[in-house]
C-alpha cells in the first residue's frame, strides 16, 4: 500500500497497489457472479438485477486500476477507473429503493407512499446523481483540461455527493415512518423486519462511503495544483494515502454487496407484488395489487398523492379493506407461502 509519498509523474499521486486492486477485482467478480446466480435462482432480476450491474462496474473500475498500477502516468486508465468506481455505489442505492418498494407492497396499508413511487421518485433523483458523478469525475480526472473545467467538475461531484446524503436521509426517514406504522397496526412479522434491517445496514454503509467521498472532494477543492511552489506531500492524508480508498470505498462496497448476497430479499419477500400481508400480521393474501391511475408526471411531482388524500381517492384503492374473495374482477386467496407464485419479479 502506498506510504503517502508522492510518486513523480503519477496521475494517482501514488503508485497504485497492484495486489489490492487484483484482490478486489476477484472479490467483486465472486459476489457479482453470486448475485447473478441468485437472480436466476430466485427469479428476481427486477428486484436484484442492479446488484449484478453494480458489481460489474466495480470489476471494470478495478481492472482499470490494475492497468494503471503498471502505467500510473496514463490518464485514460485513471479516468476509466475513477468514473466506474463513482458510478457503482448509487446503483446499490437504487437497488435498495426497489427493495423498500417491495416491502411496502407486502404491507400496503402501512405504506406512506404508493410502493411503485419509491422507485420512480428516488430513481429520478439517483439519475441526476449519476449524471453529476459521471460528468464531474471525467472533468476532475482529466488534468489536461483547463483549471476552470476541473473546478466545474469538482463542484458537480460535491453536489452529487451532498445530494446522495440528502436522499439517503429521506430514504431512511421513509423506511422508519413505514416501520412505525407497522408497529401501530400490530405488525411485527419477520418477512417485514428482516428486509428492513438489511436496508438499514446497507444504507448506513453507503452513507459512510459517501461521507468519505464528500470529505475527500472538499479537500481536493481547496487545493490549487497550479500554485507556484506547490508541494504534493503537504496535502491531506485522505488524498495522499491509498488505504483511505480501500477501506472507505472498496471494502465498504464489497461488504455491502456481500450483505445482499447473504441477506437476499427473496428469502423473505414474495415473488409477486400482488401477495400482501393481511392485517392480522400472519395471513398472506393474493389480491389485485396496487393500481396507479395517475400519470407519471403527477406521481413524480406528488409521490404521496396528497391531492388524492384531500379528495378521498386514496380510500377507493384500499383493496386490503375488502374481504378476501370480494375484489372486483379478482379472486383473492389466502396463501400459506409467499414462494408459491412462479412469476419473476
Amino acid at each position: 500500500m502506498a506510504d503517502g509519498q508522492y510518486v513523480e509523474g503519477s496521475i494517482w499521486f501514488y503508485a497504485p497497489n497492484k495486489g489490492a486492486a487484483i484482490f478486489f477485482t476477484i472479490a467483486f467478480a465472486v459476489t457479482g457472479l453470486l448475485h447473478f446466480w441468485q437472480a436466476i435462482h430466485y427469479h428476481s432480476w427486477r428486484l436484484t438485477g442492479l446488484y449484478v450491474f453494480s458489481s460489474s462496474l466495480f470489476i471494470g473500475g478495478f481492472i482499470a486500476r490494475i492497468l494503471g498500477a503498471f502505467d500510473y502516468k496514463n490518464i485514460i486508465k485513471y479516468i476509466v477507473s475513477l468514473v466506474l468506481t463513482y458510478a457503482a455505489p448509487p446503483l446499490y442505492e437504487l437497488g435498495n429503493y426497489y427493495m423498500l418498494g417491495r416491502v411496502l407492497y407486502f404491507v400496503p396499508y402501512c405504506s406512506p407512499i404508493h410502493p411503485g413511487r419509491v422507485l420512480t421518485t428516488f430513481a429520478a433523483i439517483s439519475s441526476i446523481v449519476e449524471v453529476l458523478n459521471g460528468i464531474g469525475a471525467s472533468y476532475v480526472a482529466n488534468r489536461t483540461r483547463p483549471e476552470s473545467i476541473q473546478e466545474v467538475g469538482r463542484s458537480l461531484l460535491k453536489a452529487a455527493l451532498l445530494l446522495q446524503l440528502a436522499v439517503a436521509a429521506a430514504f431512511i426517514a421513509l423506511a422508519t415512518l413505514f416501520l412505525q406504522r407497522c408497529r401501530k397496526h400490530g405488525i411485527n412479522n419477520t418477512k417485514v423486519n428482516q428486509p428492513l434491517l438489511t436496508l438499514y445496514i446497507s444504507t448506513s454503509i453507503i452513507v459512510v462511503r459517501t461521507i468519505y467521498r464528500t470529505v475527500e472532494y472538499f479537500e481536493i477543492s481547496s487545493v490549487n495544483f497550479y500554485q507556484p511552489g506547490f508541494d504534493p506531500s503537504s496535502q491531506s492524508p485522505i488524498l495522499r494515502e491509498e488505504w483511505f480508498f480501500y477501506v472507505f470505498e472498496a471494502a465498504l462496497m464489497l461488504i455491502n454487496s456481500v450483505l445482499i448476497n447473504v441477506r437476499h430479499p427473496r428469502r423473505w419477500l414474495p415473488q409477486t407484488t400482488k401477495l400482501y400481508l393481511a392485517k392480522d400480521g400472519v395471513t398472506e393474501i393474493m389480491g389485485p395489487g396496487y393500481k396507479e391511475e395517475r400519470n407519471f408526471v403527477a406521481t413524480l411531482v406528488d409521490p404521496f398523492d396528497i391531492y388524492g388524500m384531500i379528495k378521498g381517492k386514496d380510500k377507493a384503492t384500499a383493496f386490503w379493506n375488502q374481504e378476501p374473495g370480494t375484489h372486483a374482477g379478482h379472486k383473492a386467496e389466502a396463501t400459506p407461502s409467499p414462494l408459491s407464485e412462479p412469476q419473476q419479479v
